[in-house]
């Protein structure tokens, strides 16, 4: 037979484009079900993917840079810029928001082959080939990394660059040009802005390579190439660490917060972390329970991957090379974040999606080790050895078909909205979306969910608040028809672990494109008739109402404020409720920018007993996000309102109401111009309790027509005065002044006094109101036996100033009331 050099060089390239066509096959195979698992999901919306998409709008609508992920600090702009760009070409959608990290996920596929080709190369081109080809055919079957896609969260991202990374370095190592250790390098300083668990591939890459230089000393001649890489992945990074040293607090503050803090500072950490490293093992192989996926209940990886995961782990003390090293020593390493921060017992199972990958790869290579041992055996057919191929392919088209046909049919049928929350947003977007013909009133605690402020975007692209001129009075007209939706449960969480802090009344307006912050306005709406249209989610759950009524309300008067914070945000005014124990106390303050400000802060609001103790507090994200104080306009008056939590059994007394801004970044407070790092709003007041009892002397003293003395009763004891004293606020007080009770003998010497404020100073005449009886009681010690006088006074501490004594009373000398004559025996 004569050969055909045609057909050799056909055969050749046929076989050069197959190698370039599998990756692509292998990422449309990985993207037809990420994508499957979007549309057949619960439509539900991530709140945090939500606030990513309205990052990128702020960054499309305002042009506000950088990107700082307030609950996260971390720089994770990349996600930002794809969906920025996502929404220019497709619009600002939710298929917009979630295609970016579908098909971000599906890349890992394509990914993790690379990385396995160039990585256990040595061992042959075959074997890498069908490492890769596994490992892509596990993460594209994953139900966990395909249902974590899907909810456009910015984590979705990390595999496929952390993959791309280690594909570049081991060319690098297998080809030694530097061209790839530079790439490599930029691939290691992108993951810095894609995750923030992110921040530790860099260190784990360090240690996975140094130990295969350990297994392959010869990569030791690669080390000019792995400075460059070096190198260049510092300089990618550079922006970040630059913040790092800037604002150290950043570097850790993810850790440091309630929902996640280092190991080491929890009381037993270390049976605390043997518990999570036992969890994570279930998770990969036994047991997975996660709300934060659908696919709860079911192991990471399938039983052949699985096993494939125990016994290429076996395989690497067995062969101890240098690719099946790294891969083990990236998987370990990559899995030490979620041990090292506390998050509970049971952590969370995307904590291991910087580890999934290298998961992947050890199973695989697990899986290939078993297919070339049956390769080497006689007794197995030729071919017998594409059975692991069959039934990984087979094991993870079960878990979709699982996927599909069972746990979405029982999480569909659920009762109530315990499934996906969401879904009230969703609602509520359509039915406005339907309504757009009139303005639509909604209340500022809903819309400031960021799901339906994400939703509402492309309807409402701008955002307002108040025009110093014209106020509310300038937006909606008195008897104005509006579209009113309320919610069926409106003090529902605006965010996990954030109380929505819902206040009757308080409105955002919805019209001409815009959304406009309004304050509460009580009494603000009438409805026209009885008729309201229910608003139904998607699982048949009656979620809000609409309704027409008509506009009555006016702009509101506050108190004015003049205080300016260093960062040229003026607080102008403000308006509270009574302070009352275990009732929220209601709070707005108007806000004016003099100017664009800079950076975004959060706005702590504080109440301080006389001890200057914090007795109740908000430390939180103005809006919640919704409208961030980078972008509000110098021109406008922004109002913020709060309800306050106010303890049960708080006592009687005067309380500072205080309020300021906080540097997120520099983990400190603003400073006011007058250097202060809050401004004290308001003295307000708990009243004393009733009190019943009656005086036996009566008396009728005016002392400087703003205190009456109405009576007191007398009680001598050996050596001391126990004196109760029944005063009358006859005006409202401005000052603190303190009574005076002087025991004076026959020479007219002061042989005893008292000078205190009204019950120890914990009720000073500044919160006395008018006509509010107070009754104090006073005791004089070490009184020697005799007759005394008994004087009274008050006086104001700072001058010595005495109030004077304006009652008709011959009784009374230098502003000071003759009480009577007492004898002690």
């Amino acid at each position: 037979m004569i050969d055909d050099p045609q057909s050799d060089k056909q055969k050749f390239k046929i076989s050069r484009y197959a190698g370039s066509l599998l990756p692509v096959a292998l990422f449309f195979f990985s993207l037809v079900f990420y994508a499957s698992h979007w549309l057949t999901s619960p439509p539900g919306i991530s709140g945090d993917a939500s606030r990513l998409g309205l990052y990128a709008f702020d960054f499309l609508q305002e042009k506000l840079i950088p990107f700082y992920i307030y609950h996260q600090f971390a720089p994770n702009p990349f996600i930002v810029y794809l969906q920025s760009l996502a929404f220019t070409l497709f619009g600002f959608n939710n298929a917009a928001l979630r295609g970016v990290t579908i098909v971000g996920g599906a890349l890992a596929a394509p990914a993790i082959y690379f990385a396995a080709r160039w990585l256990f190369q040595e061992q042959g081109t075959t074997f890498a080939r069908r490492v890769g080809l596994i490992a892509a055919l596990g993460l594209g079957l994953s139900t966990f990394l395909a249902s974590f896609s899907r909810y456009g969260i910015e984590g979705a991202l990390l595999p496929a660059i952390e993959l791309m990374a280690i594909a570049l370095l081991w060319r690098g190592f297998r080809r030694g040009k530097l061209v790839d250790f530079i790439l490599a390098g930029v691939a290691v300083g992108m993951t810095q802005y894609v995750y923030i668990v992110a921040r530790f591939f860099p260190v784990a890459l360090a240690v996975a390579s140094i130990s295969a230089l350990f297994a392959n000393r010869q990569l030791l001649s690669r080390w000019r190439g792995l400075m460059v890489a070096a190198i260049s992945a510092s300089l990618v990074a550079l922006p970040q660490w630059i913040l790092f040293i800037r604002y150290p607090y950043t570097f850790t503050a993810r850790t440091q917060q309630a929902a996640g803090q280092f190991i080491f500072s929890i009381p037993d950490p270390l049976s605390t972390m043997t518990a999570k490293l036992i969890n994570q093992l279930l998770m990969l192989g036994w047991y997975w329970d996660n709300a934060y996926n659908l696919f709860s209940y079911k192991p990471l990886l399938t039983p052949i991957l699985a096993i494939g995961l125990v016994l290429g782990i076996a395989a690497v003390f067995y062969k101890r090379e240098e690719a099946s090293v790294f891969s083990m020593v990236m998987m370990g390493t990559m899995l030490l974040p979620d041990l090292l921060a506390y998050e509970g017992v049971n952590p969370s199972a995307t904590r291991l999606l910087p580890a999934f990958p290298f998961v992947f790869m050890m199973a695989a290579f697990g899986s290939v080790t078993i297919w070339e041992w049956i390769d080497k055996r006689l007794c197995f057919p030729k071919q017998a050895g594409y059975l692991m191929l069959v039934l990984v392919l087979l094991s993870g088209l079960i878990r979709q078909w699982d996927y599909a046909a069972r746990v979405i049919p029982q999480t569909l049928a659920a009762s109530g909205l315990e499934w996906q929350a969401s879904l009230v947003e969703i609602a509520e977007a359509n039915e406005i979306a339907r309504r757009l013909d009139k303005p639509i009133l909604l209340p500022s605690s809903e819309y400031q969910r960021a799901p339906l402020t994400f939703l509402l975007a492309e309807h409402f692209p701008h955002r307002a608040g108040l025009h110093p001129e014209g106020g509310v009075d300038e937006l909606l007209k008195q008897g104005e028809v509006v579209t009113v939706i309320l919610p069926i449960a409106p003090d529902r969480p605006t965010t996990e672990g954030i109380p929505a802090g819902y206040i009757a009344d308080e409105w955002v307006l919805l019209k001409d494109k815009s959304v406009y912050f309004l304050p509460p306005i009580p009494n603000s709406i009438e409805p026209i008739d009885d008729q309201e249209t229910p608003i139904i989610a998607g699982n048949d759950v009656l979620v809000a109402k609409a309704l027409s009524a008509r506009w009555q309300g006016t702009s509101p008067e506050y108190v004015p404020l003049s205080a300016s914070f260093a960062n040229q945000l003026n607080l102008i005014g403000y308006t509270s409720s009574d302070l009352t124990p275990g009732d929220p106390l209601a709070l707005t303050f108007y806000w004016q920018p003099m100017q664009q400000i800079k950076e975004d802060v959060e706005v702590f609001v504080q109440l301080l007993n006389q001890n200057h103790e914090v007795v109740a507090g908000i430390h939180s994200w103005p809006l919640h996000g919704a409208f961030r104080i980078r972008a509000w306009p110098s021109d406008q008056i922004m109002p913020l309102s709060y309800n306050l939590p106010i303890p049960d059994e708080l006592p009687f007394g005067p309380y500072q109401l205080r309020v300021g801004i906080f540097d997120l970044m520099r983990h400190k407070p603003i400073p006011l111009s007058t250097g202060e790092s809050s401004q004290l709003v308001e003295i307000l007041r708990i009243p004393l309790p009733e009190d019943s009892r009656r005086p036996e002397f009566l008396t009728n003293v005016n002392f400087g027509d703003t205190i009456a003395l109405n009576g007191y009763t007398l009680a001598v004891a050996a050596d001391k005065l126990q004196m109760t004293l029944f005063w009358q606020a006859i005006d409202s007080l401005q000052t603190d002044y303190t009574t005076f009770i002087h025991v004076v003998d026959e020479a007219g010497q002061i042989v005893a006094q008292s000078d205190a404020q009204p019950l120890n100073g914990q009720y000073p005449t500044s919160i006395w109101s008018s006509g509010e009886m107070i009754v104090d009681e006073r005791t004089i010690m070490a009184i020697a036996p005799g007759s005394y006088q008994l004087y009274i006074g008050w006086y104001q501490w700072d001058t010595l100033e005495r109030l004077e004594i304006l009652s008709d009373n011959l009784n009374s000398t230098d502003n000071r009331f003759l009480l009577g004559e007492v004898t002690l025996p």
